[in-house]
C-alpha cells in the first residue's frame, strides 16, 4: 500500500537510461538489474536531465519528511530536517516546473492553513491533468509511451488523494467522497490508498453497513489488488482492513447498534495483531506529505495509521452528556481492556483527541 518514492525515482531513471541508450525491449532483466546496483551504488551516476534530477530531489525530502522527521524528538534537529527538505523541494521545483509532487509538498508546508491547501489543490488540478494529457500526445516512441502509461499518471493520482484526505481533515466530506471516487475511477487499483479516504467520509456522512459494502463491491479492483488477502476462521470469507472496520463499527455505534459494534472491534482485534494499545492510545501520526506512507498491510502499523486518519469518526459525540465520543467507548471497552490486562497490567490511561472534528 501506498507508493515508494525511492523506488518510483529508481523507475523512472532506468527507464529514462533504456531510452538514451535505446534498450529494446524494456523488460531486459539484465539491465534492469545492472541499472538497479547502480542506482544503490550511486544515484547520480543515473541522472542526466534536470526532470531526473527534479524527481531525485524531491525523493529525498520525502524521505526526510515522511520518514525522518515524525520520528525525531529534538525540536531544533526537527527544525533543520524540515529546512533541508524545503530546500530540496525548491531546488526541485526551479529544475522542473512540471515536478507536481514537489510543487504539492512545497505548498503544503508553506500554506496558512489545511483549508487553504485544498483551495490550491482544487484550483491547480487542472494544470496537472494538462501536462498529463501533452505527456500523453507527445509519447511517439516505446519509451515515453511506457513512461505516459505508468508513471507519468501517478503525480496526479497523488494529488487526488492528497485533496480527498486533506478534504476530510478540513470537514468537507462530500467533497472528500467524490474526490475519492474519482481518484479510483482514474487509477482502479488504488495504489494511492483513496478507498480509505473514501471509507473515512462515507462513515462521516453516516453512510449505513449497506452502502460501506457497495462502496467496497464498486471499488472491487482496488480491494482485490491491495496485497495479500487476511481471512477470518471461515476460508471463504475476507477481513476486511481497518478503514472499513473503524467505518462499520462508527455506523453500528453512531445507531446505538452496541451489540454489532462489538463484534465488529472483536474482528478488528482478530485481524490485527497487538491491537489493544493503539485502539487505547489512538496515536495521531503526521500525515504523509509525498503519499500514504508505506506500512505493511495487517501490522499494528497500519492500525496505528488507520486510527490516525479515522480521528474525525473517533471524536464523534464529544460533548455528549452520557458519553464524551466514539473513541471514548472503544478505549474503554471490556475487549481493549483485557486485552491491555494481559499484554501490560499497569496499562493505563486516556485517548488522545480532544478536539471536534469539521463540519459536514
Amino acid at each position: 500500500m501506498a507508493f515508494d518514492p525511492i523506488q518510483e525515482d529508481c523507475l523512472r531513471l532506468i527507464l529514462e537510461a533504456m531510452r538514451r541508450e535505446r534498450v529494446y525491449p524494456l523488460d531486459d532483466a539484465a539491465f534492469i538489474a545492472r541499472g538497479m546496483d547502480r542506482f544503490r551504488e550511486d544515484p547520480a551516476a543515473l541522472i542526466a536531465t534536470d526532470a531526473d534530477r527534479s524527481f531525485h530531489l524531491m525523493a529525498k525530502a520525502t524521505e526526510i519528511l515522511d520518514y525522518r522527521v515524525p520520528f525525531l524528538a529534538d525540536e531544533e534537529e526537527v527544525d533543520r530536517q524540515e529546512a533541508r527538505a524545503e530546500d530540496y523541494l525548491r531546488e526541485a521545483v526551479t529544475l522542473d516546473a512540471s515536478n507536481w509532487d514537489a510543487q504539492r509538498m512545497l505548498s503544503a508546508l508553506e500554506a496558512d492553513s489545511n483549508d487553504a491547501y485544498v483551495d490550491y489543490l482544487l484550483e491547480t488540478r487542472p494544470a496537472v491533468e494538462r501536462d498529463l494529457a501533452a505527456v500523453t500526445e507527445a509519447a511517439d516512441d516505446p519509451y515515453r509511451r511506457e513512461y505516459a502509461s505508468g508513471l507519468a499518471r501517478r503525480p496526479l493520482e497523488r494529488w487526488l488523494a492528497a485533496t480527498a484526505s486533506r478534504a476530510v481533515i478540513a470537514g468537507r466530506y462530500r467533497l472528500a467522497l467524490e474526490t475519492a471516487e474519482e481518484a479510483l475511477a482514474f487509477a482502479p487499483a488504488d495504489g494511492a490508498g483513496a478507498r480509505h479516504t473514501g471509507m473515512l467520509a462515507l462513515a462521516k456522512l453516516e453512510a449505513s453497513r449497506q452502502d460501506i459494502k457497495r462502496f467496497r463491491a464498486r471499488h472491487a479492483i482496488a480491494y482485490r489488488t491491495a496485497g495479500p488477502l487476511r481471512r477470518r476462521n471461515h476460508a471463504a470469507e475476507k477481513a476486511p482492513d481497518a478503514w472499513t472496520l473503524l467505518a462499520e463499527m462508527s455506523a453500528a455505534y453512531r445507531s446505538l447498534d452496541l451489540g454489532t459494534a462489538t463484534r465488529t472491534l472483536h474482528l478488528l482485534m482478530r485481524t490485527y495483531p497487538d491491537a489493544a494499545q493503539p485502539l487505547y492510545y489512538q496515536a495521531e501520526f503526521p500525515d504523509g506529505l509525498f503519499s500514504r506512507v508505506n506500512v505493511e498491510e495487517g501490522s499494528q502499523d497500519e492500525l496505528i495509521l488507520a486510527i490516525s486518519e479515522a480521528t474525525p469518526l473517533l471524536q464523534e459525540g464529544i460533548g455528549a452528556p452520557d458519553n464524551a465520543c466514539f473513541a471514548t467507548w472503544l478505549a474503554g471497552h471490556d475487549l481493549v481492556q483485557r486485552a491491555l490486562g494481559e499484554a501490560s497490567p499497569a496499562a493505563h490511561g486516556r485517548t488522545g483527541r480532544t478536539e471536534a472534528g469539521g463540519e459536514n
